[in-house]
């Protein structure tokens, strides 16, 4: 029995979403990955100051990562006029964005 490989005929639809969300998703966190890198090398040579800015910057890239995921997909969805997943990512980011507002108070 040999495996089924799939040709071009049988590909999904959403492959180069999956592809550019992917891609997103790697860049972000090798940005994220080298500013705390970068932060921590800092911080190894005695410059604690920028190396608190370059920690701070690489956390916050990890953690916009997954919203700016979230947005992408959104926007592809409507381009190809996905009404039905680009209302999803619309309440994922409504529940973003009232999780990082009530969020602030608790600061």
């Amino acid at each position: 029995m040999t495996p089924h490989k799939p040709d071009s005929t049988t590909t999904s639809a959403h492959e180069p979403i999956e592809l550019s969300l992917a891609r997103l998703l790697r860049i972000g966190s090798f940005i994220a990955a080298v500013l705390i890198a970068a932060g921590i090398g800092v911080m190894l040579l005695g410059n604690e100051a920028v190396a608190t800015r370059l920690i701070t910057a690489g956390l916050l890239a990890l953690l916009a990562t997954p919203i700016m995921r979230v947005i992408t997909a959104g926007l592809i969805f409507v381009r190809e006029k996905d009404w039905r997943f680009a209302c999803f990512c619309l309440v994922v980011i409504c529940a973003l964005a009232a999780g990082i507002l009530l969020g602030q108070g608790h600061g």
